[in-house]
Order: structure tokens, then C-alpha cells, then sequence
């Protein structure tokens, strides 16, 4: 279902990892020439005629409250186009802890909660770069299904912790896509960073600052 590793096994081409990414870029490929018809493949310098790559980016998500993870994030204390965000009983959004969150979800400005339009992302696995664990386990939800809950505990004999699942999700564009995550302790940061790659089909949408 999943291993957890070091993030500098990853740096070093860890070869489960480069499987798995393999295989999700295969099913991505397919998907984008089947969704984009007339368009090739152009990689990480596309032209005009080609739809392009780059790494997964948090403004193209949301946080639990429906505010998109870009320059504009409200609160602005706790992250702006940045995947860290503060879980307490009041942030993103009041609760009574211990309790499911929503870690992140899709960051479509028209529909929370859906993946955005022109884009096709990847998701083989999620780095946690903060020395607390504050979730116990995690879901997702993708499309129409609920996918089991996996137990992260473990995560904490880490230093530089990465989830890597043996297979990975692909999220078609349009599509309900949310991390969800059992909070047991009562506050802090947690930065969730989504490992994968973006597909996109309109260029201005990745260079546009």
C-alpha cells in the first residue's frame, strides 16, 4: 500500500519511487492525449502546439476553509503559495479535536473541493517536513471513491519523512480530489507536500506570477 523513507533515498533515485513514478506518468500521458487531442507531449519546455510539465504547485489546491493556496491565502501568517498550514480547534476552520480534517483539497476558483481545469496531476506520495506529526492517518478522496484509511504513525522515527505509495493517483482535470487526515494532537503547523508532477494544457497558467 505504501513505505515511508527518507527524503534523501528519494534524492539518490530510490528505484520503487522511480517506479511508481513511472507508471503514474504513463496513465497521466495517456489521459492528456486523450483529453487534449491535437497536442503532444512537450515536456518542461513546451510550444505553442505541445501541453507541458512541472512539479506540483500549492496554488492549485485549497485549504479545509476553501481559501487557495496561493499569494492571496488568508490567513497570510501561516502561508502564502506555500503548503504549510497551522491546525488548531479555530485553523483552517473550527472543530472539536480530535477530529477528520481536510488537508487539502481541489483548488478549482469556480468549485472547491475540484481539481482545475487544463491541469492533470500526479500524486505518488506526500513529504512531511515538520517535526510534529499532528494526524494519525489519512484518506482520500478522488472522483466518486473513498479510499481506505492508512495509518501514519510510524512516520515519527523519521527525520525527513516521504509516504510513498505503490501505486499512484492521477487526478483528471474537473475531478473531486481531498486529503482528509485524523488530527489528534491540538495545534500546530503541518506542511503536507504532495510528490508527483503537473500536466498542463495552457502555458500562461504556469508562468503567470
Amino acid at each position: 500500500m505504501y513505505t515511508i523513507v527518507e527524503a534523501a533515498e528519494i534524492r539518490q533515485g530510490m528505484p520503487e519511487y522511480v517506479d511508481v513514478l513511472i507508471e503514474a506518468e504513463d496513465e497521466a500521458l495517456a489521459l492528456a492525449d486523450q483529453r487534449w487531442p491535437g497536442l503532444s507531449y512537450g515536456g518542461f519546455s513546451p510550444d505553442q502546439s505541445q501541453y507541458g510539465r512541472t512539479t506540483l504547485l500549492p496554488d492549485y489546491y485549497a485549504d479545509e476553509n476553501g481559501d487557495i493556496l496561493d499569494d492571496a491565502h488568508s490567513p497570510n501568517t501561516w502561508g502564502t503559495d506555500s503548503w504549510r498550514q497551522s491546525f488548531t480547534a479555530l485553523s483552517p476552520t473550527a472543530v472539536s479535536l480530535p477530529a477528520w480534517r481536510t488537508i487539502l483539497q481541489g483548488g478549482n476558483a469556480n468549485n472547491i473541493g475540484i481539481t482545475p481545469e487544463d491541469v492533470i496531476q500526479t500524486i505518488v506520495g506526500y513529504a512531511i517536513t515538520d517535526p510534529t506529526l499532528l494526524f494519525g492517518k489519512i484518506k482520500h478522496e478522488i472522483g466518486d471513491k473513498i479510499y481506505p484509511k492508512i495509518g501514519i504513525e510510524d512516520i515519527n522515527g523519521f527525520e525527513e519523512p516521504v509516504i510513498v505509495f505503490e501505486e499512484g493517483y492521477v487526478l483528471p482535470p474537473k475531478t473531486h480530489f481531498k486529503l482528509r487526515g485524523f488530527q489528534t494532537i491540538a495545534t500546530g503547523y503541518q506542511t503536507f507536500i504532495p510528490q508527483g508532477f503537473m500536466l498542463y494544457r495552457i502555458k500562461d497558467s504556469v508562468i503567470t506570477e
